[in-house]
């Protein structure tokens, strides 16, 4: 337990608002930063400041050292964004500018990178944070992935990973869990099919990815992890944030309809996005592993289970709609 200070920036967002309240819950005083206002709950738990993550009152603050640590979460997370400028701002010039702040107070940083800058897995294993420019893949393969790949070589060129409070970039892979209904297309697919289930309509489909695989982590997992990387004493470096779990998605369907205990109704369109589209995606956690050795580790039961309650989550708000 601590009653230091954290800020979360984009804690009004999916995976924000989770990590926001497990830093509470840990004990922490968290300022919350995002252009919109966060939940209720996190509006009476924490301080909230609405505006931009990069605004000069924010980096006055970090630079004066008010915080142990900083969890940046704000980003622009679009897979299908094309303004290069709107980008290369909110997803490196400005975390730039947050990073050398935290390094100027000796306030540790954190941040979301993605799984997404691995792009094509050659050979369909699990990869390891090295692979990145490797034959193993084909890197970014879009412009939203090719900015987070640019701001991971920021941080190593950048940075030293030894002494000091530090900091680290964790490669998420797909994250899922309650509150990212507003993020509609941008959802994580098991979401998606899980919401679509829940309310007994056709279940949509990509015509080419029933045998796509994607390594999915529960929001829960992802912020508690995000609790223990915000300890000063945590280590530096890019790490993998997934399951290291491979899961199809004719193995989703399987869930969905033992989940509803009825047939699915499924409809397979064509794929839009074929040449910038990640068909497998599988995290090798071995870094994260010896580096955080208590990190909660969910294995495909717990993936599962997760799912479950998702979808029964989905289930009871469209019944009290």
């Amino acid at each position: 337990m601590s009653d230091q200070s954290v800020l979360v920036t984009g804690a009004a967002g999916f995976i924000g608002r989770h990590v926001a309240r497990a830093c509470v819950n840990a004990g922490y005083r968290v300022t919350t930063v995002d252009l919109t206002t966060p939940p209720p709950d996190l509006c009476r738990d924490t301080t909230v400041h609405t505006g931009s993550f990069d605004e000069p009152a924010v980096l006055r603050a970090v630079d004066a050292g008010r915080f142990i640590s900083v969890v940046h979460l704000g980003a622009i997370s679009s897979t299908v964004e094309e303004n290069w400028q709107a980008l290369e701002q909110t997803n490196i010039a400005g975390p730039a500018a947050l990073a050398e702040r935290c390094e100027r107070s000796g306030t540790r940083f954190v941040y979301a990178s993605s799984s997404s800058v691995y792009g094509e897995i050659t050979d369909r294993r699990p990869l390891p944070e090295t692979a990145l420019g490797s034959s193993a893949c084909s890197g970014p393969l879009n412009a939203y992935a090719r900015s987070k790949a640019l701001f991971d070589t920021h941080m190593t060129t950048r940075f030293d990973v030894d002494g000091g409070p530090g900091w680290a970039g964790l490669r998420f892979t797909n994250v899922f869990g309650t509150g990212e209904r507003h993020k509609k297309s941008m959802a994580s697919i098991i979401g998606q099919l899980l919401l679509a289930t829940a309310r007994q309509e056709p279940l949509t489909l990509f015509a080419d990815t029933l045998e796509a695989c994607r390594d999915y982590i529960p929001v829960a997992t992802v912020a508690q992890t995000c609790v223990l990387m915000a300890d000063p004493t945590a280590p530096s470096g890019i790490y993998n944030l997934g399951s290291g779990h491979a899961t199809s998605f004719a193995e989703l369907l399987r869930w969905c309809s033992d989940f509803a205990e009825t047939p699915l109704s499924v409809r397979l369109v064509p794929n839009p996005h074929i040449g910038r589209y990640q068909y497998w995606t599988c995290a090798d956690m071995s870094a994260l592993d010896t580096s955080l050795p208590t990190r909660p580790r969910p294995g495909p039961a717990e993936l599962r289970r997760a799912a479950h309650e998702l979808y029964l989550h989905f289930k009871d708000t469209n019944n009290r709609s």
